[in-house]
């Protein structure tokens, strides 16, 4: 807005350079000092050279020399907003107002100041405004923002197409109609909006950056990087473009480059909020803890909103295990406006063991926000865990829009199966997390081919080898490929995790009609003969039993699951015949040189190539106990008895409370009573051992 008709008439043209414009109104004022046009004019000037107390000034002037002139008010409400005298500005505008009660920009002027704090308010001065000029495009779009304030999206977009259809080549419009078709979930059509106002406005630095935030989210971070360093090239005090590019830099762990960025940022302003947020949640990434809580506390003492300063305190006590001051803080920073609290609390709320309440939490956070990835992936995951899985599959699938699992999203130009008739069509089913993620689901590959495809399984290649086993491969209804590679022709595909929400899962139809993986024989003589070959006392074979204490330490939830071998020397130490056997690889399997010399335990898979070798050995055992890794759902997979040792809040897919799984019907769980208490659990194991295996 740059003031009402009457001012424009004695101020600039849009060609006008404001050096010509300055000079005009000068000489005007020389002819008549009392003039109040081109005191508006260079006001106007003053406004858009960034000279807010001379704009003030000139334009106070104007309505010295004016005071019946409405538009000399709107003005003087500009300048003062502009100077972030807001109490003045609004008493500017009022007095246009009582000039002329419908002034449209008075009205504009009075809805962009209440639009922050007061959208309803900013929607009745933007139907005023309206009510008087109809095809006033600003007034379109500022009640579209009051709209979006309100969570009246699909209003609000309506009424960006309306401000569009007086303008059609509105860069502002179509950039507000991108926004909220983000956020109603129309991503697609989103990306096209925010180009078509680029192309109308290639120096749009907060379109470039929104549609860098845009193509982050999808995982085409190379493109998101490019729109993001151009929104900082032509806004180079964009602070929220550069935060976003730190926070694209954390994505791709390049924490040092991240941290360059967020200095710049700081430097720019010392006291920004965001800024110091954005601090915060990087050294809490960086498990810099101490650095954290500092960020954090300059933070709160600065802001004047703290909802999000609040959401980060109780992502900090999460961290710290403190889940009741963190439920408390998630609580508080709800009340003042996070909308990411809500399902923040439901995790802690989770780790407390009040699942019901944890539940309840997530599906608020959904009907706050149904639009958001994390906060229906957290539902699924407390939904899941607590059996009821007909509506956790189907939440499950906003883990592909959840960066936090997947970073880079794969894309495939072939459709998604959706369990309809294959009709001979050849469908891809690929793994996308981890080892034992691809054990536990490649079972389906039998139905998948039951559906009249020939399936084509795309794993890991660790489990390449040991997935040929399935019935499927030999019957050649399925092939199998590796992981990274380019898989042959296919026709649809379907990831392996998603294949329970295609066939309706529940607890009691999870498929299984016995071991589904098995070793090669000449592999598993080899492994009999090794096992010989490691002795036996006093002509008894003694129990063999394969142990494994950690999993993949890439995993974020590892140092909750893993163990280190010297916890497991009780259970190793039980009086008995037990042959023990390492199933353990990676570093930790460098532990088994730390222990002490009365306690033995052979060395059977470290030097594996993949789980093929290991699910030879597997064969030749009696029992196997780990804790939650790939080796438990090897052994599952292969119908062998499995004692699989869980942290209290184990992951979701052992369910909460029982001691068996559907998933794999020969395991046995043994859950921490406590959290962190893997002595207790180590205790139990051990008296299980001797009581069933041991005591005769």
């Amino acid at each position: 807005m740059s003031g009402s008709g009457q001012a424009r008439k004695g101020a600039f043209s849009s060609g006008e350079r404001l050096t010509e414009a300055a000079l005009r109104c000068q000489r005007q004022l020389a002819e008549n000092p009392q003039r109040p046009e081109p005191l508006l004019g260079l006001s106007l000037v003053a406004l858009a050279s960034g000279q807010h107390d001379a704009a003030v000034q000139m334009a106070t002037a104007a309505t010295t020399a004016a005071p019946a002139m409405g538009g000399a008010w709107v003005v003087l409400g500009q300048a003062l907003r502009s100077a972030g005298r807001r109490e003045d500005a609004q008493e500017a505008y009022q007095a246009a107002i009582r000039l002329d009660g419908m002034n449209p920009l008075a009205q504009m002027g009075l809805g962009e100041l209440r639009l922050a704090e007061e959208p309803e308010e900013a929607l009745r001065a933007y139907e005023l405004a309206l009510r008087r000029k109809p095809g006033m495009v600003g007034a379109h779009v500022g009640m579209g923002h009051a709209l979006v304030g309100l969570g009246r999206n699909e209003e609000a977009l309506a009424r960006y197409e309306q401000a569009l259809g007086f303008a059609p080549r509105t860069a502002e419009a179509e950039f507000a109609a991108a926004f909220v078709l983000v956020r109603l979930g129309r991503v697609e059509e989103a990306e096209r909006r925010y180009r078509r106002a680029l192309m109308l406005r290639p120096d749009f630095a907060a379109a470039w950056m929104n549609l860098g935030c845009l193509l982050r989210d999808e995982g085409r971070e190379a493109y998101a990087e490019a729109a993001l360093l151009r929104a900082v090239e032509l806004r180079p005090d964009l602070i929220a473009g550069w935060l976003n590019l730190a926070l694209l830099k954390r994505a791709q762990h390049l924490p040092h480059e991240a941290e360059r960025i967020l200095r710049r940022a700081f430097a720019l302003d010392p006291e920004n909020v965001d800024t110091q947020i954005a601090w915060c949640q990087f050294c809490a990434a960086e498990k810099d803890r101490a650095g954290a809580w500092d960020w954090l506390r300059w933070a709160e003492a600065r802001d004047a909103r703290p909802a999000e300063a609040a959401n980060m305190r109780g992502i900090l006590l999460h961290a710290e295990e403190r889940f009741d001051q963190a439920v408390e803080t998630f609580e508080r920073a709800e009340s003042l406006g996070s909308k990411s609290a809500a399902s923040n609390c439901g995790n802690s709320l989770m780790d407390l063991g009040r699942t019901e309440a944890a539940l309840q939490a997530h599906e608020h956070a959904v009907a706050l926000d149904p639009l958001n990835a994390g906060a229906r992936y957290n539902l699924a995951m407390a939904q899941l865990r607590l059996g009821s899985w007909e509506q956790g599959w189907e939440n499950y699938e906003a883990r592909w829009r959840f960066r936090e699992v997947h970073r880079t999203p794969r894309l495939f130009r072939q459709p998604r199966w959706k369990g309809e008739p294959l009709e001979g069509r050849r469908i891809l089913l690929h793994a996308e997390q981890g080892l034992g993620d691809a054990i536990q689901f490649c079972r389906y590959a039998e139905r998948v081919a039951a559906s009249g495809g020939h399936v084509i399984l795309q794993v890991h290649e660790p489990v390449e080898r040991l997935v040929r086993s399935l019935g499927v491969v030999p019957a050649r209804k399925a092939e199998v490929a590796r992981l990274g590679e380019e898989p042959p022709a296919f026709d649809v595909e379907c990831p392996l995790m998603s294949l329970p929400a295609v066939f309706w899962t529940r607890v009691e139809t999870v498929p299984w009609r016995g071991a589904y993986l098995n070793a090669e024989p000449e592999l598993v003589a080899a492994r009999r003969a090794e096992m010989e070959a490691w002795g036996l006392e006093g002509g008894r074979r003694d129990l063999r039993v394969g142990i494994a204490w950690a999993g993949n330490p890439r995993y974020k939830a590892d140092a909750r699951r893993s163990m280190k071998l010297a916890a497991w020397l009780p259970l190793l130490r039980v009086p008995g015949g037990v042959q023990w056997v390492s199933l353990q690889k990676g570093e930790a399997a460098e532990q088994l040189a730390q222990l002490p010399k009365d306690v033995r335990v052979e060395d059977g898979s470290s030097r594996d190539c993949d789980l093929a070798e290991t699910a030879a050995l597997v064969e030749v055992l009696d029992l196997v106990i780990t804790t939650d890794t790939c080796i438990a759902h090897l052994a599952g997979a292969m119908g062998k008895p499995v004692w699989i040792l869980l942290p209290h809040r184990a992951d979701w897919r052992w369910m909460e409370g029982v001691e068996t799984t559907p998933w794999y019907p020969t395991a046995r769980l043994f859950r921490q009573r406590k959290a962190g208490d893997w002595a207790a659990v180590v205790d139990w194991v051990g008296a299980r051992l001797s009581h069933r295996y041991l005591s005769s």
